[in-house]
Parts: structure tokens; sequence; C-alpha cells
């Protein structure tokens, strides 16, 4: 099939697209590199140079593919910067992935993966594990910019426009897919601490005063390699559907924190602040309709995301 990646020099993205040539796909990557990696582009990859934000390149590529599925990465994705400056992830996010639905639809291309997050759920109602139909209510602009494309899309659906969907709502992604992709601007916690070790700065627990079984927030980590599995499995189904993509167990940040000493010659330096607005005390997925309707199960560990982690920041691991 040929398939178009929009964000396919993105970590994840570029990850969905050596899986998609491994399997024999022609796989054409749009992105504009502000923040993807072209190096990272596996080879075998078309590479299509362009913004998601430009109406007139997303429309131009779609035209000109015949594709049979779009996997859409194209986004930003950082909670503070979405906080900070909430005209570029609305423009990005949500202006963007309109042009590539409309550019879409006038291709007459019939099916969309759609890259979105956890972040779309209500933390008042994460403490118990996540179902696809726990209530929705962001409270990061990030998160809202995801929810209303997933509306979008809907929308889409709904009235005739799109044939087929998919939205895979992410939660904690770490590890390598073999690329040694490395994000040095990255804020999710495994390059967070990957930096700590040489920086001389110390790991953050932001609180230890949560109603958890060590005072500090649990999260669902999942492992690259599986996340890329689940978009492959999403082009195998034949119902449009929404699921979530977590390993349904969920680590404390001590624990996190334990996983990484375990490999580490020295213990992390970690120091305790003050709480931050909106985060969950425990957000845990629950993976069944996935598992179900996709045939997908995670198989990588904790240990596993770690060392891919101190392996490709600190070439490191025992």
């Amino acid at each position: 099939m040929k398939i178009l990646v929009t964000g396919g020099a993105g970590y994840i993205g570029s990850a969905v697209t050596a899986a998609l040539l491994a399997l024999g796909h022609e796989v054409t990557v749009f992105d504009d590199f502000s923040t993807g990696q072209q190096s990272k582009v596996p080879n075998g990859a078309r590479i299509v140079a362009g913004s998601i934000t430009d109406a007139a390149a997303i429309t131009a590529v779609c035209a000109d593919g015949a594709f049979g599925a779009v996997f859409h990465f194209a986004a930003k994705k950082a909670v503070g910067e979405s906080e900070a400056n909430p005209a570029l992830y609305y423009t990005t996010n949500v202006v963007g992935s309109q042009n590539l639905l409309a550019a879409m639809t006038a291709a007459k291309i019939p099916r969309l993966i759609f890259s979105s997050t956890a972040a779309v759920y209500d933390p008042a109602y994460t403490t118990l594990p996540v179902t696809e139909d726990t209530p929705l209510g962001p409270v990061s602009v990030y998160g809202s910019s995801k929810w209303i494309v997933e509306e979008m899309i809907l929308a889409y659906a709904r009235t005739g426009h799109l044939r087929h969907y998919t939205i895979l709502r992410y939660f904690n992604v770490a590890g390598d897919a073999g690329l040694d992709y490395r994000e040095e601007a990255a804020q999710n916690v495994f390059p967070v601490i990957a930096r700590t070790l040489t920086s001389a700065q110390p790991f953050t627990i932001f609180d230890t005063n949560y109603d958890t079984k060590d005072g500090t927030c649990i999260r669902d980590y999942i492992h690259l390699r599986d996340l890329a599995v689940g978009h492959v499995a999403a082009l195998n189904v034949s119902e449009s559907g929404i699921f979530n993509l977590g390993t349904g167990t969920g680590y404390s940040v001590r624990e996190l924190a334990a996983a990484f000493d375990a490999t580490l010659p020295t213990p992390l330096l970690v120091t305790e602040e003050a709480r931050r607005p909106g985060d969950a005390p425990q957000v845990v997925a629950d993976a069944t309709r996935a598992r179900t309707v996709l045939g997908w199960q995670p198989t990588h560990t904790l240990k596993e995301m770690v060392e891919d982690t101190l392996r490709v920041y600190h070439n490191t691991t025992q």
C-alpha cells in the first residue's frame, strides 16, 4: 500500500515509518523538519519537505500519491510550550489537521490513523484505569488541540467525507525503535532524566503527597516499538474506532527513578518540589479494546525503556 506519514521525521513518526517499510509498504514522509530529524527518516522512504500548516503543500502531496492511508503525526506536543504559546498549537495541530482532512477529502484517501494522546481525558476521572469512555476534559492547550482534532475527524467520518479512521490515544512513550532517536529538547520524563546525567542537575519529583502507594504520581509507560506495532495493526481492521495504547501497568515516579538507579553506576540526584497544576495522581490505561479489536499486545518492559534511553543518550547501559 502507498502510505503518507505526516511528521514522519519525528520520534514516533520515524519509528512507524520503519515498521511500515519493513512490511513492504511504499511510504512518503511529509515533514517540515522544525523538530523532526531528516537523518532519522528510514532509508526507502520518499521525503517531501513541507508544513502541515501550508494548505497548498499538503493538498499537492495528497493529490500526487494515490495513497491508501495517512498516518498523521505532524503536531506540536509539549504541554508547557502549549500553555505559553497557544496560537502555535492551535495553528499547527488544529488548522494543520483541517488542511490535511480537506486534502484527503479532495484526493479521496480513504483511511486516517491519527496520533492522539491521553491528555484529552479529564484528570478528575483518571484515578481508575482509563478506558476510551472515560470523560474527556483536557486541562492543557496541547490536550485541547488534540481533542478538537478528534472531533473534526469524527465529523468528517459522520458526514461521509472520511471513510475510515483510527484514533490512537497514547500514554507515556519511551524507548527506541532502532533508530537511536535523540530529542534534546523533549520534555518527556525519560529524556529529562537522561539530560540530568550530563548536566549535573537533579531530577525533580513534583510533590510526594499524592494519594498513591508512595506519594508520587503514577503513570503508564509504553515502549516505542509496541506503539509502532499498534499503528501498523490499525491498517488491518475494518471498523473505525478510538483506542488507548498503554500497558495497563502503572509505575510511580519513585519507581521510575529506582529503575534508572538499577542500571546506573551511581544513583540519580533527586530533588523534590511542589506539585504542578493539572498533574493527576494516577493515569493508567485500560487497553482492552486495542487487544480485542486490533489484536495488539505490548511486550516490552520498563527495564528495556530505561536501557534504550541510556544507550541512545549516554551509551552507558551495562
